[in-house]
């Protein structure tokens, strides 16, 4: 079934903000330890230490806020999606921090800055139309 566009229109209204401030508490958390874990590691694991906490918050925001839904029963399947939609994240992430990092090694917080403007949106789209599907704001 498809939505009317009006409706559609509207729990972009709703999630999209909700969906960037989750991101933003999540890239907060990801820079936090990039930037401490750079002191102990090399740039591109720090920033997958980042991601593993940023990928834990984000859930956890993104299912209890930006995709809520009003039953709270087991949502089969989502966290295995949010998982895969994840990996695909931080794998990109990492390609893109290994490319960017190749081309322009002098500044690693802008290029992962960067990298996580480049996947935002993207990621977005995954979520709310197969990780989250069928479940509203």
């Amino acid at each position: 079934m498809t939505l009317p566009a009006d409706i559609v229109r509207r729990q972009h209204s709703a999630q999209l903000p909700r969906y960037l401030l989750v991101g933003a508490l999540a890239t907060l958390s990801h820079y936090g330890v990039f930037l401490l874990a750079l002191e102990l590691t090399t740039q591109l694991t720090a920033s997958l230490l980042g991601a593993a906490l940023g990928t834990a918050i984000s859930y956890q925001g993104n299912r209890r806020w930006t995709f809520a839904r009003r039953n709270q029963a087991t949502r089969p399947w989502q966290l295995l999606r949010f998982c895969l939609t994840a990996l695909a994240y931080n794998l990109g992430n990492a390609l893109l921090m290994l490319v960017l990092l190749n081309q322009w090694p002098g500044s690693p917080l802008f290029m992962q800055m960067l990298s996580t403007a480049s996947l935002t949106l993207m990621t977005y789209w995954i979520n709310r139309t197969w990780t989250f599907k069928n479940e509203v704001a």
